[in-house]
């Protein structure tokens, strides 16, 4: 018989048999926690019937002649190569009888699933149009399937197979039909069965074609105890003063219940939450293998990538301390820049470390193959509610999850989330710790809270001092803060909503009150993020008096403390957030936020405008008649603002999000993006070739991309351009420009391989060192 490869190197039964033994091997282990009736509506049985079907017809139509002469790099018509439809047929006929047709859903499912696993998914009537519409060239496809193999094939598995086009539509159709009439009854449950199945699916499929069948879990274990090692190390336990005894009861109460599928830890700024939810995670992972006989990976989930950073860099040290070696297959970063880097400790060699190509790092970090993951809400998010593959849901199933200040998930969105979460926890054996000050009341409704006493602090005053043109707020409001600050030689930082304002603020400070630039720093996401690290880090660093200016970038999670903050209005939340790097660890006497309304002078629009409008006016009432409050107070306002945003219509679009989930409708579910869209915004990322590492960077990039790759070795050269991309990416400003009629022009090169390229030669035309990049118009804002 002809030799019958799946991808260069692969034999097609082999890549069969290796798909499917990963994902049995998935499915068995899921058996320890998930419920199959109550998460996906079908049995156990019925769950490896599809598994077995999915994993063995999916690459079936690459045993065509016409698939084997793409692969072996002759150009042949995309519609006679295409393989999954081949698939997605006979398997339609396999479901039928071994899946009863009370569970319509699941086959049409498993068939949607083998259809779009190397594309966007789409509703199940696509089925029949796809039948209806290719019928052509599916029939020359089927006449040029290499029969021997099709023999070999329906012996492994058992029938025949059948590629009878029209029986099925006919079955479709009822299919269809019977699906629709139980979707009242079957909730989101079909959904999460294609979401599970599918992710898996392109797992096992990736994961098989990339390591040839060599891949092998390594599940590691790790004490419960590494945060008390570390805590003790460092005398934390010890306390000396009043604001680390109260952090150090703190932790000890956040680790005291381990009896909660979903537990919130409430608590503010600076007391510590990080290394108390991760010592809780810990000792919930080594629970739940002690009583279920599994070991659940820990999800943490952050709002910003600006501070995976500083949480990777604190796991990092409880890790080490405690003796382990902090490669991959302990601890990862999962996000769209992350490096393409993986290793792996040999469990055969003693201190042997194994690093992997970009392409094979590519398909581990992107599942999550790893004990404790540090990743984003977008990435989280996404790979719950998508109609694109992905390698990471069907690790939902059985983790801890962590979501740290779960505030920033959009208030149109809490509903849709909470649902979902409270699904997962419920039947998926999924543990999900909240973690924040503040926690919307959606989710808590299913939650414990883990925090019962109350640990007050009271670091600082607010003052709201309402709204102010920009031009009176520079002569009058900042100008007493910053010769307050100077005379008391205390530290400013002003948070505003642009980065036009941002920049006008700081060259007014400079320019009008003579504030010498070693004192004065500007942030905003018009700075490359590697000149960003570098200021925070100096500020950190900074005693005595200076300023910072900067746009909200700063809000979450960075660890600095000012004496004074003055904010431009945003969010009530984002107020909190920008409170809470006031006085951070009560080391001062007290410190001060003034909160203001900038308004454009010459007009009565706020630079708030780039808010939802139902959220400032919630925040506006919130604080209306409350012009001088302290800390408690503010944190009992903020328990008020998101009771007001749940009465305000605003889950709506999670309303709609979650009857698209019911009804299969990909096209809705793809609507779903916790990244804001701004209208007659134009997304623009610039590269700035800054210094001699941008420059390597850019010119490897502009390499790769001119490379023409063999056939076998394209998933590696596409790994390569995938991490030289993101090599570029600290060097990147997405530049948002505002392009609405009669707003200001703005001048840029032009685009070269994706990017506006500035070099190094022209790097003083449009880039400053202090307030970042510089296009004529400046009408643009931060992401």
């Amino acid at each position: 018989m002809t030799e019958i490869c799946s991808h260069p190197h692969r034999l097609l039964i082999d890549h069969t048999r290796g798909v499917y033994s990963l994902m049995s091997s998935e499915l068995a282990e899921g058996k320890h926690f998930i419920n199959c009736e109550e998460l996906f509506g079908i049995s156990y049985f019925d769950l490896e019937i599809l598994v077995k079907g999915i994993a063995y017809f999916h690459d079936l139509g690459k045993c065509s002649t016409y698939f084997q002469q793409s692969l072996g790099g002759k150009r042949v018509d995309k519609e006679l190569s295409q393989h999954a439809v081949i698939g997605s047929i006979a398997l339609g006929h396999y479901l039928n009888g071994q899946i009863s047709d009370d569970k319509a859903a699941a086959i049409l499912i498993g068939m949607a699933v083998v259809k779009y696993h190397h594309s966007r998914a789409k509703a199940f009537n696509f089925l029949i149009d796809i039948y209806k519409d290719r019928r052509r060239p599916i029939e020359e496809i089927k006449k040029r399937l290499d029969k021997e193999y099709v023999e070999r094939f329906s012996k492994i598995l058992g029938e025949e197979v059948n590629l009878d086009i029209d029986g099925l539509a006919k079955r479709i159709v009822r299919w269809t039909r019977l699906f629709g009439r139980q979707s009242e009854k079957n909730g989101i449950r079909p959904y999460l069965l294609f979401a599970y199945l599918s992710s898996l699916l392109t797992w096992a499929d990736r994961t098989d074609a990339g390591f040839l069948g060599e891949y092998k879990s390594n599940r590691l274990k790790l004490p419960s105890d590494l945060v008390d090692d570390f805590r003790k190390a460092r005398e934390f336990d010890n306390p000396q003063t009043k604001m680390n005894n109260m952090r150090n009861e703190f932790y000890k109460e956040s680790i005291s219940r381990l009896d909660f599928n979903i537990g919130t830890i409430r608590g503010r700024t600076g007391i510590g939450k990080t290394l108390a939810i991760t010592s809780l995670a810990l000792k919930k992972r080594e629970e739940i293998l002690e009583k279920k006989g599994y070991t659940p990976r820990v999800v943490y989930c952050l709002p910003f990538l600006s501070i995976i950073d500083q949480t990777y860099e604190t796991v990092s040290r409880v890790l080490t301390n405690g003796g382990i070696d902090t490669s991959s297959e302990i601890l990862i970063q999962q996000h769209h820049l992350t490096d393409l880097e993986y290793s792996r400790t040999d469990s055969e060699i003693a201190g042997e470390v194994e690093n992997y190509e970009a392409y094979l790092a590519d398909i581990l970090l992107n599942s999550w193959d790893s004990e404790i993951i540090l990743t984003t809400f977008v990435s989280l998010f996404d790979s719950m509610l998508t109609d694109k593959r992905n390698t990471r849901f069907f690790r939902i199933p059985g983790s801890i999850l962590i979501l740290d200040e779960i505030q920033a998930v959009p208030p149109k969105y809490w509903k849709v989330a909470s649902e979902m979460l409270s699904h997962l926890a419920k039947y998926a054996g999924t543990t999900i710790i909240f973690s924040s000050a503040t926690v919307p009341k959606p989710f808590l409704i299913s939650s414990e809270q883990l925090i019962k006493e109350k640990y007050e602090l009271n670091r600082y005053d607010v003052k709201y001092l309402g709204k102010v043109t920009l031009e009176d707020f520079k002569t009058g409001i900042l100008q007493d803060y910053v010769t307050t600050a100077t005379d008391e030689k205390k530290s400013l930082m002003i948070v505003v909503n642009t980065i036009k304002s941002c920049k006008e603020l700081y060259e007014f400070m400079k320019n009008d009150l003579c504030i010498d630039e070693k004192k004065l720093d500007c942030l905003s996401s018009n700075i490359p993020t590697v000149v960003r690290r570098d200021i925070i880090g100096k500020v950190f660093k900074k005693k005595g008096f200076h300023i910072l200016v900067t746009t909200q970038l700063i809000e979450a999670g960075v660890d600095l403390s000012f004496d004074y903050s003055i904010r431009d209005l945003g969010p009530f939340d984002s107020l909190l957030q920008v409170a809470g790097r006031v006085n951070r660890s009560s080391e001062k006497r007290r410190g001060e936020l003034a909160i203001v309304e900038l308004l454009k002078d010459g007009s009565n629009r706020p630079f708030s405008w780039i808010y939802n409008s139902t959220i400032m006016q919630t925040t506006r009432g919130t604080l209306n008649g409350n012009s001088e409050l302290n800390e408690p107070q503010m944190y009992q306002l903020g328990d008020d603002y998101f009771k007001e945003l749940t009465k305000k219509g605003l889950e709506n679009e999670s309303l709609n999000l979650l009857d698209a989930l019911r009804d299969m409708d990909f096209e809705g579910i793809s609507s779903f993006s916790l990244i804001e869209e701004i209208k007659n915004a134009l997304s623009v990322p610039v590269f700035l070739e800054i210094d001699k590492a941008a420059a390597k960077n850019w010119q490897n990039y502009c390499q790769i991309l001119e490379e023409i790759p063999n056939r076998d070795a394209r998933y590696e050269h596409l790994a390569r351009k995938k991490q030289a991309a993101r090599a570029l990416a600290p060097y990147v400003v997405n530049l948002r420009v505002y392009t609405h009629p009669g707003a200001e022009s703005y001048f840029l090169p032009e685009v070269q391989h994706g990017f506006c390229y500035i070099s190094n030669d022209e790097i003083e035309r449009y880039y400053d060192p202090k307030t970042g990049i510089k296009p004529e118009g400046d009408n643009f804002f931060c992401d």
